[in-house]
């Protein structure tokens, strides 16, 4: 095997960062510690400024650029949150469907939306594609007299659409193997599969199914064989959709055992060998826009976490959104790049991220209690003790806590952490669908 094939899990890249964070105490200590005293905020309402942004001059951008950090002592300057510190960013994009799509759609039954995504053009692109694929198969193998491949004719839109209907009817009906589907068997019969077209003819169409032309592909390009799809929904997401306020950026994992060079592994995931996409999503679970990992040593431009979420949202930056981001990406690094970008940032983060104040993260802290620092670019990392530490980095909150009943119980809770979870929610939403109807199985190949 390849060593090039072998990616860094994130224990690995938590030892890095963990070495790197020791070598840099030293230099620091005395700047980050101005005190050393284990002082516990007790929650209380914080005022917070709200910036006009229709004054140029005191715009949330001007105030951040004349304050961000010029060398990397300037990272550790951190003081008691004092809630006075510009970090309101007005949010007033419409949200929502986008018109006329509302209007004409108000009535719409779930193939009308489905067309919005996946219309007739796409189809007639995987049929010229997949013809195409089938004549050059024939000019390149020799088959077997027995062969099915024989008696391939030539497909068109029609009949791919047909295709990929039994795909999402297999989504929702599971059987163990695809010739179930055909089977005239008491136990496994369905007569709505063989009402579409014959099971030869859907493994057939399954073996040519392409969306590209292979002779045609960039060699340096892993997903070039799906890239235009990849494109095209993503131009679809954002053209009938508006996104509200709170963004999520995360991962997901298609499972997949084939052969791929970029096949990942992730021992916390339930299918634990996959295909990761990134993506964002907004409330109720809208996917906006993915990115299909592809390899750290092909994927030059979007390497890193910073990267990928500037890369995911370059569309969505300077309107007011706030992005949330699970602590694999949360950086102050990140932070202050979409701050300038007018746009707010929350997220948990890793005790050992470099530059974050030492007083927070050092703090033990009992159930209830937390601590706080912030500085003077408006970012504010808390440390909440529940049933575990919750490390939280913040653009948009201060240390207030809110109020919540739980099961009939008044408990308290950091704005940033009930907020976070709004965020995530979309995400959780997107997956939970997605799982409830898939219909991946082992035997189907990537194209």
């Amino acid at each position: 095997m390849d060593l090039a094939d072998f990616e860094l899990s994130q224990e690995d890249l938590q030892e890095i960062e963990t070495l790197e964070f020791n070598a840099l105490q030293t230099s620091f200590r005395d700047i980050s510690s101005d005190d050393e005293s284990k002082n516990l905020h007790v929650p209380k309402k914080r005022r917070r400024m709200v910036i006009n942004s229709d004054s140029e001059s005191d715009s949330v951008k001007d105030f951040v650029l004349q304050n961000l950090p010029t060398s990397s002592n300037t990272y550790t300057k951190w003081k008691n949150p004092t809630g006075c510190t510009a970090r309101v960013i007005p949010f007033t994009e419409p949200t929502g469907m986008k018109f006329p799509f509302s209007r004409d759609l108000s009535q719409g039954d779930p193939e009308d939306f489905y067309s919005l995504l996946v219309d007739d053009s796409l189809f007639e692109i995987i049929a010229e594609q997949s013809n195409l694929f089938a004549t050059q198969s024939f000019g390149d193998k020799d088959f077997k007299p027995c062969s099915r491949s024989h008696t391939w004719q030539p497909t068109d839109k029609h009949e791919i659409k047909r295709f990929f209907g039994l795909i999402l009817f297999m989504g929702l009906v599971k059987l163990p193997s695809i010739s179930d589907y055909w089977s005239t068997d008491d136990i496994f019969q369905q007569p709505f599969p063989r009402t579409v077209m014959t099971r030869n003819r859907f493994e057939l169409l399954l073996q040519y199914l392409h969306f590209a032309d292979n002779y045609n592909l960039n060699p340096n390009d892993r997903i070039g064989k799906i890239r235009y799809l990849v494109n095209l929904l993503n131009d679809k997401f954002k053209a009938y959709y508006a996104p509200k306020e709170e963004l999520c950026v995360d991962e997901s994992m298609i499972p997949f055992r084939g052969r791929v060079t970029f096949r990942q592994y992730n021992k916390s995931k339930r299918h634990k060998y996959g295909i990761k996409l990134f993506k964002v999503c907004t409330n109720p679970g809208y996917t906006l826009k993915i990115q299909v990992y592809s390899g750290k040593n092909i994927d030059i431009e979007n390497n890193t976490p910073t990267k990928i979420v500037l890369s995911l949202c370059d569309e969505l930056l300077n309107k007011g959104h706030t992005i949330a981001t699970d602590n694999w990406y949360t950086s102050l690094e990140l932070a202050y790049e979409l701050l300038k970008n007018d746009t707010h940032f929350l997220g948990t983060v890793r005790k050992n991220r470099k530059y974050l104040p030492r007083k927070v993260v050092e703090t033990n802290l009992k159930r209830g209690e937390f601590v706080a620092q912030e500085n003077d670019c408006g970012i504010t990392v808390l440390k909440w003790k529940d049933k575990r530490d919750v490390l939280m980095l913040s653009t948009k909150h201060t240390d207030k806590f809110t109020r919540l009943n739980v099961r009939g119980k008044a408990v308290q809770k950091p704005a940033m952490v009930i907020d976070y979870n709004k965020c995530k929610a979309s995400v959780d939403m997107s997956d939970q669908m997605t799982a409830y109807s898939t219909p991946l199985r082992k035997n189907c190949q990537m194209v």
